[in-house]
């Protein structure tokens, strides 16, 4: 059996020190959300990214850091010193990355991250990872159950990080939370993604060239996502939970009613491109460990989401 390390902090501790989380991907999709959240609940929050900084609150510490480059990494983590860490930045989940080589970059990015993090005294680390780490051919998917056997790199490098930091946290005694996230729409969706790509081509008054959309899918508001994770970082769970509605819908069914939002139903062209070779036809999560163990559930229902997401869309993408 191999010897127990620990890491000791390096922080002076105080009962009236703020607890200061360090947040990567702060202007991503789901980051960006987090970071209001934390904002909300009076954390302390040193917000990352490599885009420029800004424009969520005032109350936020920018640091613009490219988070591959390892030497910049250690060097924002022992200016910073925080005493938790939120790290969602990734290569954006939408284009190629399911396939791109850059995932193995992002794999030993996360490492060094981590170990920076706990190296400079850092108490809890919370990591966002991704229900394709999981086997879909089984269609629900629950946490300790469901085998574990990803079928693209995006999963395969994400559940290598999982095994490798949980090993890490038990070895130095690190907090260390792992929340699985399924599948996400919402205001601030990149225009490649299922609802952004509708809802750009209605707007627009343009078809929407939809497959046939059969297969049903765990989707959730990025604000639930967002709390679900904060909890997450908040609470005493070690290793893996799931962020997940419990709910498939099909995709078809989704494209169908953010046009119907928009007023534009006529334009959505289900079967107009092919699906990929191979698309399992039920992908959905088990929500109760999260409810039971966070105090964690879906809060947004799908017709006040798809309002807020439409409503933001008509901003974001216009009429050409």
């Amino acid at each position: 059996m191999w010897p127990e390390v620990r890491v000791p902090s390096r922080r002076k501790k105080t009962p009236q020190m703020k607890k200061r989380v360090l947040v990567t991907g702060a202007r991503g999709f789901v980051g960006e959300p987090c970071v209001r959240l934390l904002v909300e609940q009076g954390w302390d929050v040193v917000a990352v990214s490599s885009a420029a900084p800004g424009g969520i609150a005032p109350e936020v510490a920018w640091r613009q850091v490219d988070l591959l480059d390892e030497t910049a990494t250690r060097s924002l983590v022992a200016d910073v010193r925080p005493s938790h860490l939120l790290h969602s930045a990734w290569k954006p989940v939408h284009g190629d990355v399911m396939r791109s080589v850059i995932n193995v970059d992002w794999l030993k990015a996360s490492l060094s991250l981590v170990q920076a993090f706990r190296e400079e005294g850092g108490e809890r680390a919370l990591v966002v990872g991704s229900s394709t780490e999981y086997d879909w051919d089984q269609g629900t998917c629950t946490n300790g159950v469901t085998p574990m056997r990803p079928k693209s790199i995006y999963g395969a490098c994400k559940l290598s990080l999982q095994i490798a930091l949980s090993a890490y946290a038990e070895a130095t005694g690190m907090g260390f939370v792992w929340p699985r996230v399924f599948f996400v729409y919402g205001p601030g969706e990149n225009e490649t993604r299922l609802a952004a790509s509708v809802i750009a081509s209605v707007v627009r008054g343009q078809p929407a060239e939809c497959t046939e959309g059969l297969q049903r899918r765990d989707y959730m508001h990025v604000d639930d996502v967002a709390a679900g994770i904060v909890a997450a970082l908040k609470s005493d769970h070690q290793g893996p939970i799931d962020i997940a509605s419990g709910h498939a819908i099909a995709v078809r069914d989704l494209a169908l009613a953010i046009a119907r939002a928009a007023g534009r139903e006529d334009l959505v062209k289900l079967g107009a491109r092919p699906s990929p070779p191979y698309l399992p036809p039920l992908v959905v999560g088990d929500a109760s460990e999260a409810e039971r163990v966070l105090g964690w559930k879906q809060t947004i229902g799908l017709e006040e989401g798809i309002a807020q997401t439409v409503a933001w869309g008509r901003d974001a993408f216009g009429s050409e």
